[in-house]
């Protein structure tokens, strides 16, 4: 049953997966991330001078050829085998448009966390913040869902958002069938959602709480990019439990309900 339940939710991660790449695809800025790519391209060879003229003159001070150095150093020698854009934002304003673009590059034996800012006001673009960063692993392996190494929080998490929502579903049919004397339908919109929202980032352990939200069925994933960790949510079923503690009252009020 456990090997059932993953492998479903593993194929649905794959679907969503292959949806959102198509969705991130459109959102990521061409002419801007070509821009950032040869930008970066100027730290392997140490070209400074051509890095300093893409860069925000607001950032050239007496430190900032030392930063370069630094960020370059990072790169290995050789050409990457793929690199790829992870991760784009576009933010625009009245006057001007920023873009926040990442890319992962893989090499033989080693990958980097590449992120780009860039701010465009008019026909001009300049860099205003580079920053790259060693990766242990691919994005896709470092974030793919898996249970090896997770701790019993994790498997708290995952058996809750498979129950809670069974709960829930036994909970409406009992509703449905139970004689409610007024505003049924309100109990059942009550029933089917469960509220403060208890989420886990399944890659890092992150645990986050949102005592103001509500979520249908009281549980759900969601995967925020195609490259992202899986982020499992589980909200408590309050209106099913009020519902349970109220249907004894309302099944005493009709003798005629099994």
């Amino acid at each position: 049953m456990n090997r059932l339940l993953l492998t479903a939710l593993l194929a649905a991660l794959t679907l969503v997966g292959c949806d959102q790449q198509a969705i991130f695809d459109k959102l990521i800025p061409e002419n801007e991330a070509e821009y950032s790519k040869n930008y970066l391209a100027l730290f392997p060879v140490h070209d400074f001078d051509a890095i300093e003229a893409k860069t925000d003159p607001k950032l050239k001070d007496s430190t900032l050829r030392a930063k370069l150095v630094q960020i370059a150093d990072m790169f290995p020698p050789d050409k990457p085998k793929d690199i790829r854009v992870v991760g784009a934002n576009t933010f625009t304003n009245s006057t001007s448009s920023k873009f926040n673009l990442t890319f992962q590059y893989e090499y033989p034996t080693k990958w980097l966390l590449a992120n780009v800012v860039l701010e465009k006001t008019g026909d001009m673009l300049v860099v205003t913040g580079v920053n790259v960063q060693p990766l242990k692993d691919s994005l896709e392996n470092i974030n793919r869902f898996t249970f090896d190494g997770k701790s019993i929080g994790h498997y708290m998490v995952f058996l809750a958002a498979i129950v809670v929502p069974i709960f829930i579903l036994v909970s409406l049919v009992f509703c449905i069938r139970t004689p409610i004397p007024k505003h049924k339908w309100l109990w059942i919109l009550f029933v089917l959602c469960g509220f403060i929202q208890f989420s886990l980032d399944w890659t890092t352990g992150a645990f986050n709480i949102n005592p103001l939200s509500f979520q249908l069925l009281g549980a759900g994933f969601i995967k925020p990019s195609p490259f992202g960790a899986v982020v499992i949510s589980v909200s408590l079923p309050i209106g099913a439990l009020i519902f349970f503690l109220r249907r004894k009252q309302w099944q005493s009020q009709s003798p005629a309900e099994g």
